[in-house]
């Protein structure tokens, strides 16, 4: 396949960079619209995240055992259908009506996307020259890392023109138009083949063990991190892991080669990505909903407010691939880890109560840090890899991305969960002592507590609405005008009564007269008693939801930052 035309080569490789920027954008481009999709569904926050784990789960679990299809079938045609089932998956997506379907049409997703991206990925090397493979494989690099932070950009656009079900129904016109393109310059015929053994109990292992991790993760908060249902995931996940490296070690054909991981550039690459990831997913999966539902902005001022991470991103990764050989990796990658724990400590004192510049600072800082631990990694964890060792080690690196999404993504939106019900009790706890502050009758007071339970309490379970504005309970004109007759009339009756008489119109207009003015009196007093009590309300739930998301950073920053001991793993420069 070497030997065609530059031109067909560079449509080729165009055409296999759209797929994997299509594959890794699905693992974030519905990161935006979860606030909707909750709304349209009436789920949990912890529930929804399973539309994104099962995504990445499957995703990172398949990616080494299906690419070997492609030995078995042609990677060609392998693509083809991979293509196929992954429109299939986007339709049912796109298409669902509660989570269930969605959890489906994510599967079917999932398991297209394991299949698309290493044939791609092979297609493209296959076809170029020994002194054009860096050059393709910093391309694939750059498209994929620019899908994953450009996921919630596109998302929130989408969305926002056209709903949140586009976000999975944008595919089927991009796959039609990729199916076009492979069928008019990949021939499917001659393919060559080879008999190769799946490792299927290697993939299970593993699929149980991301499996039982996420399920730690994700009920963590709910069940309690030190409870059996907690431990017993996390004590099982770790026990797969443990068999898959021992069955790994004796299969003839492992999923991933054990040996790999003697050299000490490709450990500290992966585990670079690995921080790099759970980064950006923390950062991808969190300030999105905190700026449509605490900030209350629109889905697409939100997309475009995290713009700027995505195009320093784009900068900075290609950017620190053309300083390696230049500057040690060390000080690249170390450079990316302390801006990406700048940028999050930053995160964790966000204030946009006056502007936006502070949130476009923190988004440059962030992006000039992954992209600063990504490229690099990405780069030099393979430089010394040949032949078949060099496929595994790239889909390594594939699957501790998705790893570090999985990770990121099911322990903050857990945290993200449970911090939000409780500022929704604190919250309702301090409004009770606000309502019993107010001079009105008991059976007031608790009709104006219920409506706050309905809108705090009786929403705690599933975080739908995690809005910090409601209505006040104010006394309206219906109700004036009801207070003023029955007052009127009770003042009547009993001056009716003294006199042993009926009163003149003069007294009875003088008495309405005076009744509407003491009632307009104490209801504007009674109403602006209950305002200030609901700006005092809406201003700590605001500032309790602001802490149950920005807190979560406060947790992340000092982790990140001690991730720096792993550029000491990679290699000295004259080693």
């Amino acid at each position: 396949m070497k030997n065609i035309s530059a031109g067909k080569k560079t449509a080729i490789i165009i055409t296999m960079s759209i797929i994997g920027f299509l594959v890794i954008l699905d693992t974030s481009i519905m990161n935006i619209t979860l606030p909707k999709i909750q709304t349209a569904f009436n789920v949990s926050l912890n529930n929804l995240s399973w539309s994104i784990n099962i995504y990445t789960i499957l995703f990172a679990s398949l990616l080494i055992p299906v690419g070997r299809l492609g030995d078995m079938f042609g990677r060609v045609k392998l693509l083809n259908v991979a293509l196929l089932i992954f429109l299939i998956g986007s339709i049912v997506s796109g298409t669902s009506g509660n989570l269930t379907i969605l959890l489906i049409g994510r599967a079917i997703q999932s398991i297209g996307a394991a299949t698309m991206l290493p044939a791609a990925m092979l297609i493209s090397l296959n076809i170029a020259t020994k002194e054009e493979r860096s050059k393709v494989v910093a391309i694939l690099g750059v498209t994929q890392a620019l899908g994953s932070a450009m996921g919630p950009a596109i998302g929130g656009i989408v969305s926002q023109f056209f709903g949140w079900h586009w976000v999975f129904l944008i595919n089927i016109p991009i796959v039609i138009i990729l199916l076009i393109s492979t069928f008019s310059t990949l021939s499917m015929k001659n393919e060559l083949t080879k008999n190769v053994k799946l490792d299927t109990i290697g993939t299970s292992l593993i699929v149980g063990t991301l499996l039982l991790m996420t399920s730690a993760l994700v009920n963590g908060r709910d069940w309690g991190w030190t409870s059996f249902g907690t431990l017993g995931c996390g004590i099982s996940s770790i026990t797969l892991f443990l068999l898959f490296i021992l069955y790994e070690i004796r299969t003839k054909e492992p999923i991933i080669p054990m040996n790999l991981f003697k050299n000490r550039d490709f450990v500290a690459s992966i585990t670079s990505i690995l921080v790099a990831f759970i980064t950006l997913a923390s950062f991808i999966g969190i300030l999105p909903t905190y700026l449509t539902k605490v900030i209350d902005v629109s889905q697409l001022k939100a997309a475009f407010l995290i713009t700027p991470m995505s195009i320093a991103l784009l900068i900075s990764n290609p950017l620190s691939i053309a300083l390696i050989g230049k500057i040690s990796n060390r000080l690249l990658v170390g450079i990316g880890i302390l801006a990406s724990g700048t940028g999050i400590y930053m995160l964790s004192n966000l204030n946009v109560a006056n502007n936006w510049n502070q949130l476009y600072i923190i988004d440059i800082i962030i992006g000039f840090g992954i992209g600063f631990i990504s490229g690099p990694a990405l780069t030099v964890g393979i430089a010394e890899l040949q032949g078949t060792e060099l496929t595994a080690g790239q889909n390594v690196l594939n699957v501790m991305r998705n790893v570090g999404i999985i990770i990121g993504m099911a322990l903050f939106l857990s945290m993200l969960s449970g911090n939000i019900t409780d500022a929704k009790y604190e919250t309702y706890n301090y409004a009770v002592g606000q309502v019993n502050n107010i001079n009105v009758d008991r059976s007031s007071k608790t009709k104006i507590k219920n409506k706050l339970h309905d809108k705090l309490i009786s929403s705690s379970n599933n975080n739908v609405n995690t809005s910090s504005k409601f209505k006040s309970s104010t006394i309206d004109d219906s109700k004036k005008n009801e207070l003023i007759n029955e007052t009127y009339t009770k003042v009547v009756a009993q001056k009716q009564m003294a006199l042993g008489m009926s009163l003149p119109p003069a007294a009875d207009a003088k008495i309405h007269q005076a009744v509407t003015n003491t009632v307009n009196k104490k209801v504007n007093t009674l109403n602006r008693e209950i305002r200030h009590a609901t700006r005092n309300i809406q201003n700590h739930l605001h500032n309790k939801l602001t802490d149950s998301f920005l807190n979560l950073y406060a947790i992340e920053y000092p982790l990140v930052l001690a991730s720096f001991v792993i550029v000491f793993i990679f290699k000295r420069k004259h080693e």
